[in-house]
């Protein structure tokens, strides 16, 4: 059995085991997703819930990451079927990250929105989620008499600093792009191969690793090197920009910078959208 997803509102099953977490998403992701956000609180009965409402994503919010997996297999399994199996995004704290990226390597997610457990991060998990509805709206047959809808970009912040992600999500707030944020070097290149970004805004100091070494890495990817890097520097000391440059950064933004400036770099790096 297969879900069939109804084209609107999009259906969200929300998967908790904490009221207040389930209070918590809910006011994050607002008015415009409520009509079609259910919460299941035993986990057990997460592929029955579903079914019952024709979820089209799934945010599992569940305190173990252990407990992450088991929901996670029981949707990806025979029961939903490959056809029909929701988009998975699920809550990690930080100490779980390295875990989450592991089961998106593995197939098991989608995706997953790193967070502090105090306060939950609304900003992250409501750009998440609305990137999830992109693929899921994406990834249906779009009938002949209706023209496509107009492609949101997707834009990954790879950047430690919790007050910079506050800043670059209130400066990009009226734009037509999903920002998504990772915080840990070591782990951003398997961000970017899950999300495929349509740009990668980069740090260069981060911890596990160092942003100019990844961007070299990243370039010597066929499948992602055409993903545009800027760099985000503190330093506009020319070696550095000379690094930048030479491991495949497209441009950079120096630190501190204004609202016009991010914006001038981001609509000249994103494509245009259809």
């Amino acid at each position: 059995m297969s879900l069939s997803w109804p084209s609107d509102p999009l259906r969200i099953l929300l998967v908790v085991d904490d009221d207040e977490v389930a209070r918590t998403v809910a006011a994050s992701l607002g008015a415009g997703f409520s009509a079609g956000l259910w919460t299941c609180q035993r986990p057990e009965q997460a592929v029955q819930q579903a079914h019952a409402h024709h979820a089209a994503v799934v945010v599992i919010a569940l305190r173990s990451i252990e407990a992450v997996e088991r929901v996670a297999l029981a949707l990806q399994g025979g029961a939903i079927g490959t056809a029909g199996r929701p988009y998975l995004l699920a809550l990690s704290e930080a100490g779980d990250i390295g875990s989450a990226a592991r089961l998106c390597r593995e197939g098991l997610l989608d995706d997953y929105v790193q967070h502090f457990p105090i306060p939950l991060d609304g900003e992250r998990l409501a750009g998440s989620v609305r990137l999830a509805a992109r693929i899921v709206v994406h990834s249906r047959v779009v009938p002949p008499h209706k023209a496509p809808e107009r492609r949101r970009a997707t834009v990954l912040l790879v950047e430690d600093d919790e007050v910079l992600h506050t800043l670059v999500a209130a400066m990009l707030d009226s734009e037509p792009v999903d920002l998504v944020f990772e915080a840990d070097g070591a782990l951003a290149l398997d961000r970017i191969r899950a999300l495929e970004p349509d740009l990668v805004l980069m740090d260069i100091v981060l911890p596990g690793g160092n942003g100019v070494a990844i961007t070299e890495q990243l370039k010597g990817m066929p499948e992602l090197a055409a993903i545009p890097v800027v760099m985000l520097t503190g330093e506009a000391r020319l070696e550095t920009l000379v690094r930048s440059m030479e491991a495949g950064a497209a441009d950079f933004v120096v630190k501190p910078f204004t609202r016009e400036a991010l914006l001038a770099k981001v609509a000249k790096y994103l494509p245009a959208r259809h």
